[in-house]
């Protein structure tokens, strides 16, 4: 075992299309968030295992950390009582918001098993998906292979995930609807739809599909060509997470301001019901809103 410290950070993620169907392998574009950070270190020290935080909602992250090291204890068929040390958190990626905490947490947790030498570096991916099912029942990946790579992805179950090509930059932002979405929830809510109306079910996937497709497309365009079908991807996008039920109360209200502000399309970014949203915008917005902008592409970022 190395008695070196270990340190590892992972950021969080964006999905620009792709939600949901996901699941069922349809494509989802998924990029980066380097501003919104999670840090595990970890002293090697002979004691008892120990955790401490320096995060708004510690406790809830501490509760979560423990959760995932077990899951990933137990899939090495190992316990806490085989490791010690003092692991130590830092970490400004809203929970809960459709941002990829959950992710982040396992790919930095995943790392470190890799320190340990108990996974190899091909197995990373795997190890960190099967570390988030501990939040969502079954993950897709989509949100592992963003917060594991700095650049946006195109991802596919059972195909992997290949870097997006872009000929121009979006005025794309983020935003929070003062809404928590359940990542689980939103999840059960489309399977739902999909017990009472398979028929639908696959009508909406395939419109979902048809989104991210478009949406990757556009990026490869011009911008005076790539502006008009982004803002249709995002717009059909929308449609799918109100089809799925998944936009009311907060969003809802949320996404309404931000049209009404002159922003050309907007959609949740993630599970939906909640959350972030993401809003497109013909020019860097001037209006004044009640809420902050993120812009998700820096203009030097190219």
């Amino acid at each position: 075992m190395q008695q070196t410290d270990f340190e590892t950070t992972a950021h969080a993620k964006w999905i620009l299309a792709g939600e949901h169907a996901v699941l069922r392998g349809g494509p989802a574009l998924v990029f980066p968030i380097p501003s919104k950070l999670i840090k595990l270190k970890y002293l090697n020290e002979a004691n008892t295992l120990t955790a401490d935080f320096d995060a708004p909602y510690g406790e809830t992250l501490l509760l979560f950390f423990w959760g995932v090291l077990e899951t990933g204890l137990k899939i090495i068929d190992k316990t806490r009582a085989d490791i010690t040390g003092h692991f130590f958190l830092e970490n400004n990626i809203p929970m809960g918001a459709g941002l990829g905490f959950s992710a982040a947490l396992c790919v930095v947790v995943a790392r470190w098993f890799l320190w340990h030498g108990w996974i190899n570096e091909a197995d990373i991916f795997e190890f960190a998906r099967r570390l988030e099912d501990n939040f969502h029942g079954k993950s897709s990946g989509v949100d592992i292979a963003g917060v594991i790579t700095n650049q946006g992805m195109h991802y596919k179950i059972g195909e992997g995930f290949y870097p997006i090509q872009y000929q121009w930059l979006p005025q794309l932002y983020l935003s929070y609807s003062d809404q928590l979405g359940v990542t689980a929830k939103c999840i059960n809510k489309v399977k739902e739809l999909w017990a009472r109306d398979e028929a639908l079910g696959k009508i909406i996937d395939q419109q979902m599909i048809v989104s991210a497709q478009m949406a990757e497309q556009s990026l490869q365009l011009n911008e005076s060509e790539g502006l008009p079908l982004l803002t249709q991807a995002l717009r059909k996008a929308h449609h799918c997470f109100e089809q799925w039920g998944l936009v009311h109360g907060d969003l809802k209200d949320h996404c309404e301001q931000l049209l009404e502000a002159g922003a050309l399309a907007v959609k949740p970014t993630g599970a939906g019901d909640g959350g972030y949203v993401l809003s497109l915008w013909p020019h860097p917005p001037i209006n004044k809103l009640p809420f902050e902008l993120i812009p998700v592409f820096p203009r030097n970022s190219k």
